[in-house]
């Protein structure tokens, strides 16, 4: 690779920590365990894992049983997305033509295979979805069991929505929400407590490094 090259591609992914780097190190040649095995080795590997859950959910100030890890950030958004389907009795989806397309596919399998009403938002100049148009659907499908699904930043302009602006009005009709946090996950605080989201999914929390998770 020419070293004269910038390489501004960050959000994606980035050159690893030499810190990270020796603790995957470290981990992958002594900590080998099935972390489900009963033996020494797997309990240790358990260990390695749960210490890994408390760090994350401390620094998102979320419940232990809350967070869940996945082999990426498209296994978690589906896994949110089907299980409020077939799990919670969601009929109604709305979200946005700018979400990223592990949303935007599982969206279009589940209205043509689960006959779930999908509703797309209009978006402003900058793709920010608009709070007017949401509440316009909401008010509309008040008598159905209705998700919002809103990416948190995009990934491919950078523009962001105000989490607590569409977590709220979506509550207000009593309506579920989930967030695509993979692009804002890493750069910013979240308080569990006070966010109001149901569900989130992202891919890296302040230079941890894990592949994916989900906030029910």
């Amino acid at each position: 690779m020419k070293t004269d090259r910038i390489y501004l591609d960050y959000a994606a992914t980035t050159p690893l920590d030499p810190v990270v780097w020796h603790v995957m190190g470290e981990v992958g040649n002594t900590i080998y365990g099935n972390p489900s095995s009963v033996h020494a080795e797997g309990r240790l590997a358990r260990t390695i894992i749960e210490e890994s859950r408390k760090t994350i959910c401390k620094l998102l100030n979320a419940s232990l049983s809350e967070l869940f890890f996945t082999s990426c950030a498209t296994e978690a958004h589906n896994t949110i997305l089907r299980g409020a389907v077939n799990d919670l009795g969601v009929k109604r989806i709305i979200s946005s033509p700018l979400e990223h397309h592990c949303i935007l596919h599982t969206l279009e399998h589940l209205k043509l295979h689960n006959q779930v009403d999908i509703v797309y938002l209009h978006v402003n100049s900058y793709g920010q979805p608009s709070l007017e148009h949401l509440e316009i659907e909401l008010m509309k499908g008040k008598d159905v069991k209705t998700l919002v699904s809103l990416m948190q930043v995009n990934n491919e302009v950078g523009v962001q929505i105000d989490l607590d602006s569409y977590g709220l009005l979506s509550h207000t009709h009593k309506a579920l929400f989930h967030s695509d946090t993979v692009q804002g996950i890493g750069f910013g605080e979240y308080d569990l407590q006070t966010l109001p989201v149901d569900f989130m999914a992202g891919s890296r929390v302040q230079g941890l490094c894990i592949s994916g998770m989900t906030i029910p």
